[in-house]
């Protein structure tokens, strides 16, 4: 009896379609002094998700412009109030003046969830959007260990710990009543990157493309959803030619190539994955998460600005 053909993602986006676009959105962030960038870039990760179907099934992107807008408004207002308290304790004590930047090191695992949440509550898979019930504390004691220990390995222990992150998001992640699993070992990681490392040291950058392929490989057949496992099979010589013409005709048209060779590069690796089994549909109903707030995405926005603004002034 012959096997089943695997379900694999189809990407039908247009590079003509996605550079008429982003040249929308440029004279709009310019015309507004860069305020429609916060709309600009939901348009363009809207336009990403949407064009990607898997067994019938739309994927889509429900952010809006507004709620990234006000979320960096208010991280904005945070970041000043920190940035005055932190100068106003730093006047009295040295010591007291770190006191706030290890309060934002220890509450990062805070941000990392509520922004994974946000995001994961804006993205949908026929109609029915995903949902996040991870808890702050949990992954705090995932990355305090792996952290000390890649530390203390002198970056060794990094698959394991990308593992354990990893295997920690997927497990409360789910869409509708349908749940994710990730069962992949860091030592096998390891060997992945350690071969991939090395070719890429040996031809001098070129296997880059390959080790890419590999690790993304690695981590979707790895993945579970619905008990059954998924399947990545991207060609490392793909994402190599992709990139290798893609760029090349970058430079030569001076940049105005540039979102073909995105939607071409976004279709290489996202047909790549596929499933061996249609999916469960009737199992794919819920709410949307209306408490998912765009602050975290915020406060990583206004985070970049304030560094943007350091490397001007330096």
């Amino acid at each position: 009896m012959a096997m089943a053909s695997p379900l694999r993602i189809s990407y039908n986006g247009k590079g003509g379609e996605f550079f008429v676009l982003l040249i929308k959105n440029f004279f709009l962030v310019m015309i507004t002094l860069g305020i429609y960038n916060f709309w600009a870039r939901v348009n363009a990760q809207r336009y990403m998700y949407e064009h990607a179907t898997l067994a019938g099934g739309r994927f889509g992107w429900h952010a809006t412009g507004k709620e990234r807008f006000i979320g960096f408004l208010k991280a904005v207002v945070i970041f000043a109030a920190i940035l005055g308290i932190n100068a106003l304790l730093g006047k009295i004590s040295p010591y007291l003046g770190l006191i706030l930047p290890v309060a934002i090191i220890v509450l990062l695992p805070a941000i990392i969830i509520a922004m994974y949440r946000f995001r994961l509550s804006r993205t949908s898979f026929n109609q029915v959007r995903f949902r996040f019930n991870g808890r702050a504390g949990n992954l705090a004691a995932v990355t305090l260990k792996g952290g000390l220990l890649t530390v203390v390995t002198f970056g060794f222990y990094a698959p394991w710990f990308a593992v354990e992150v990893r295997r920690f998001l997927y497990r409360h992640t789910f869409i509708g009543s349908s749940t994710f699993d990730y069962d992949g070992d860091g030592g096998d990681l390891f060997m992945v990157y350690l071969k991939g490392i090395l070719l890429t040291m040996i031809t001098f950058g070129i296997w880059q493309s390959w080790l890419t392929a590999d690790v993304t490989n690695y981590h979707t057949n790895h993945t579970i959803f619905q008990g059954n496992r998924l399947r990545g099979d991207i060609d490392g010589a793909d994402v190599f030619m992709t990139n290798f013409v893609g760029k090349l005709l970058i430079f030569l048209t001076l940049g105005i190539y540039a979102p073909w060779w995105m939607i071409k590069l976004q279709k290489v690796m996202l047909e790549g994955t596929s499933l061996s089994v249609e999916p469960d549909f009737s199992k794919m109903h819920g709410e949307v998460d209306m408490g998912a707030s765009a602050l975290a995405d915020g406060l990583a926005d206004a985070a970049s600005l304030l560094d943007n603004i350091a490397d001007f002034l330096a």
